[in-house]
């Protein structure tokens, strides 16, 4: 049984639809990084999981119960870390120690309060007693996390943990995070702009657009206007003389968007040959990068100005000599192009 269940989940602000998720399971013990753009509908989506606010419609299970906004038997389990950690005008231990006292957990915390600060690299004796207006911004985060981790909690949301803080502090907030996992066997939820930082610790990486769930795994949106090459081709152009095709077009070319997934990007390097009936595109490889715990390495190849991203067939020697900088070619079957 999953620890989350959405079923046919919409969300609307305004009368406008913000989320739509007809069917989507998030196991326990997982870490689930959730990538979209801005307006995707990635901040709704975690205030919904974390039964801040219902839902405009549909069913949100949690460990097969329906849970209501501010339930008593999800209270302190799932907390989430929202963009914004504005702390409570105060010191740094009274900030990590209040969520424990309104739970009515009382007496000397100051072990487990200063646990909670080692864990996101945070000196007690320093930081204890400073107050909430003398720290950085990213301090100011970390802080926020250990008023998070502090209560132990089943779930950790955090929505864009990493925005606006400097490279330590990521860092720290990424170990701290899976440091909960190892230890108290937290389900982690992260919205991220930051897909490597995403990939290096996620087990799944749903794509949200336009309040969709595209699917796993890393994902290039390619968005319009297109422009119609025959009765079921058309194409985007990506460069002077290169253009990205997909067949069974929908009616609308001005804003369909395409959305590629990585698994459908094949790439060559070499004298490696391209299997008739792909599209191929040539570009440049920015970076290589290692999934460690899918254990596979993924290139982000540049297009004229547009990056997309295939994993590595480790079984090819060719793909062993890889380098940043090297012209490479992309192929994929215009066929089985997803569009939204």
């Amino acid at each position: 049984m999953p620890l989350y269940d959405l079923k046919n989940i919409t969300h609307r602000y305004n009368g406008q639809t913000v989320l739509n998720i007809e069917d989507w399971q998030v196991d326990a013990h997982s870490v689930t990084g959730v990538v979209g753009p801005n307006g995707s509908g990635k901040s709704t989506l975690l205030a919904l999981m974390a039964f801040v606010t219902a839902p405009t419609g549909g069913k949100i299970r949690f460990n097969g119960q329906s849970v209501e906004p501010f339930a008593d038997n999800v209270r302190g389990k799932v907390v989430l870390l929202p963009q914004d950690s504005l702390l409570l005008k105060r010191s740094v231990f009274r900030n990590i120690v209040y969520g424990l006292q309104i739970g009515g957990i009382h007496g000397d915390l100051s072990g487990r309060v200063h646990a909670a600060m080692s864990m996101v690299g945070l000196d007690p004796a320093a930081f204890a007693h400073r107050p909430w207006y003398a720290l950085s911004g990213g301090e100011t985060r970390r802080v926020a996390l250990a008023a998070r981790l502090v209560l132990q909690p089943q779930v950790l949301l955090m929505d864009e943990p990493t925005v606006s803080v400097d490279a330590a502090s990521a860092q720290m907030i990424k170990e701290a995070a899976l440091h909960a996992r190892r230890q108290w066997g937290t389900t982690l939820v992260i919205s991220s702009h930051d897909a490597e930082w995403l990939a290096d610790i996620c087990d799944t990486m749903p794509h949200l657009f336009r309040g969709r769930i595209l699917g796993n795994g890393k994902q290039t949106m390619i968005f319009g206007p297109w422009q119609r090459i025959s009765d079921n081709m058309v194409g985007k152009a990506l460069t002077a003389d290169q253009q990205f095709m997909a067949t069974r077009p929908p009616q609308d070319l001005g804003t369909a968007v395409v959305a590629i997934a990585a698994e459908q990007l094949a790439l060559y390097a070499g004298s490696q040959q391209v299997p008739a009936g792909r599209h191929c595109l040539k570009g440049l490889l920015l970076r290589l990068s290692y999934e460690q715990t899918a254990d596979r390495t993924s290139a982000a190849v540049l297009v004229g100005r547009t990056v997309l991203t295939a994993y590595l067939d480790q079984a090819h020697p060719a793909q062993f000599a890889l380098m940043p900088g090297q012209k490479v070619r992309l192929a994929y079957d215009p066929d089985t192009i997803q569009w939204y």
